[in-house]
């Protein structure tokens, strides 16, 4: 059945077209359906209550007005050191325009008088982390003083933040991002992104800093990202899937670290079914000095020559292992077995279990069961993790309904009524003869129990769009994973039933320790009420 929705296996996000707005361009349901009928050139009406709208717009507005100040002020004559810095970088006057770099200056109210002028107050600017407020003196002051400014330009061309790179002073943190605000969550944002989404590149290089993304940019490779101060996200990756990205190039630095996070990235990406190759760089640490040093045409042939993430973890793992010595054939077979098992693609597995056994010159078959056996046990695990679960109830902390760590068995039942709904609207009647909302344990699931069995008793559709303007982005993909689990379990009335059975046992086990203090009128109602729940 076709549904007009979207799940991600990775993540859990789902949601219809307004949803996946609200998630991916992180606006609340009526901006996002403003966004879409602006895409579809339909007009609609501008709601001035609307806070939430009013304080991403002001925050844009003071962006941008920054962001001319900190470039305006590049090329005078004050902001020379800073044009200096970028000059020695190797950047043109092109680039610099292109990324709308600019500098800070070095005292602390420039900005703030500035903006001030324009109409800003202090307060909105500290909101927009553009000011800082001292704790002692409650004075306010510029949040960047003395750096290069790099102006965090979203895919829709709105400046959402900055990053400076310190030139001078005391302060030691060589680079100072703006803080989570209205506009701006490192989480999902990715620099460059605007120019790499119209690059008409299928692929992605992924770097570990701005001055990488711009000297690629300048350099010709326009399709370079890199994350603002964080490693890549699951967010990250779900949006750069969303564009149609099919495979990332990872451009880290060649050292410990880089390589860390190389690993990290190639599983989250992974996640959202896009494939890693990865970047070795010979003589320089970034991409930045390696096309300093040797050339856009070395670094060309470089990307060319990428190594896929599993060619690049198995040479890992190789060159780790001395496959001479006595037992070393043992050891790293043992080590590429179990990463094997981890690929999730058959045929590709299938690929590095003949390249295993032959570089170990041992019988594939052999290799083939190895793995195979891994791959059971996890699954033989994984199978009765999953059935004690739904055995006990148990479920995982959940954000969005708190409660259901503390009463599992009956979350699981709410949940399982819940989706029964959503598939058998016509299930409703029976449903409600043996239960009400009351017996719902959990808040939110009582809360959604109520819209749905409202919409279905008023004979709307039972869509879960129908929900979005009373639920947030993240609740409503709550609900559509809900759905996406159950779907796999069979809709038969003995399975509604077991679910009803568990919510009545909880309410006359909360019920029979109340009874003591109950009137001769609530006795006989309570009664009554166990009498034509048998029936």
């Amino acid at each position: 059945m076709a549904t007009q929705s979207f799940y991600c296996f990775g993540c859990g996000a789902a949601g219809d077209v307004i949803n996946f707005i609200r998630l991916y361009e992180h606006l609340d349901y009526m901006e996002s359906v403003k966004f879409l009928a602006q895409r579809a050139g339909i007009a609609m009406p501008d709601e001035e209550g609307d806070n939430g709208i009013k304080r991403r717009t002001r925050a844009y507005e003071m962006n941008r007005e920054a962001g001319r100040f900190f470039h305006k002020y590049l090329y005078s004559p004050a902001g020379k050191e800073g044009l200096d810095y970028l000059y020695g970088r190797g950047l043109t006057d092109h680039t610099i325009r292109t990324y709308g770099l600019g500098y800070a200056p070095d005292t602390w109210d420039s900005l703030k008088k500035h903006m001030n002028s324009l109409g800003y107050s202090d307060s909105e600017m500290e909101e927009a982390s553009l000011l800082s407020k001292s704790s002692k003196s409650g004075n306010y002051f510029d949040f960047f003083k003395y750096r290069v400014m790099f102006p965090f330009i979203d895919v829709r061309g709105n400046i959402v933040g900055f990053s400076g790179r310190v030139i001078g002073g005391d302060d030691n943190r060589k680079y100072l991002n703006t803080k989570a605000t209205a506009v701006y969550n490192k989480s999902t944002f990715l620099y460059s992104l605007n120019h790499a989404k119209n690059a008409g590149k299928s692929v992605l290089i992924m770097c570990e800093g701005n001055l990488d993304v711009i000297s690629m940019y300048q350099a010709g490779f326009k399709n370079a990202v890199a994350t603002c101060g964080t490693a890549i996200t699951d967010s990250h990756a779900r949006n750069i899937a969303n564009l149609g990205f099919k495979k990332v190039i990872l451009a880290y630095d060649s050292d410990a670290a880089g390589q860390k996070a190389t690993a990290r990235a190639m599983n989250i990406l992974d996640k959202v079914g896009i494939s890693a190759n990865v970047l070795t760089m010979q003589g320089a640490k970034d991409p930045d000095e390696y096309i300093k040093k040797f050339g856009k045409e070395a670094f060309q042939l470089l990307i060319d020559g990428s190594q896929s993430g599993m060619d690049y973890e198995l040479k890992k793992i190789r060159s780790e292992t001395d496959l001479s010595a006595p037992g070393g054939k043992s050891e790293y077979l043992k080590k590429a077995v179990g990463f094997i098992a981890n690929i999730n693609s058959p045929i590709d597995r299938a690929v590095y279990i003949s390249t295993i056994a032959q570089e170990c010159d041992v019988n594939r078959a052999n290799v083939d069961i190895a793995v195979n056996q891994i791959i059971a046990k996890r699954n033989k695990t994984r199978e009765k993790d999953n059935r004690r679960a739904i055995l006990n109830g148990s479920v995982n902390r959940d954000k969005i309904n708190p409660e259901a760590s503390r009463y599992p068995a009956e979350t699981q039942a709410e949940r399982g009524i819940i989706a029964y709904l959503f598939h058998s609207p016509d299930a409703l009647k029976k449903i409600t003869d043996k239960i009400s909302s009351d017996d719902f344990v959990t808040e939110f699931n009582k809360r959604l129990f109520i819209d749905l069995t409202a919409m279905i008793s008023c004979g709307l559709s039972n869509d879960v769009s129908m929900l979005a303007d009373r639920y947030s982005a993240e609740e409503v993909a709550s609900i559509y994973k809900l759905i996406h689990e159950n779907n796999n379990l069979p809709f038969s009335v003995e399975r509604l039933n077991d679910y009803l059975n568990v919510l009545i046992k909880y309410r006359d086990k909360k019920q029979s320790k109340s009874v003591a203090d109950m009137s001769e009128d609530e006795l006989r109602q309570f009664a009554d009420k166990i009498k034509n729940n048998k029936s």
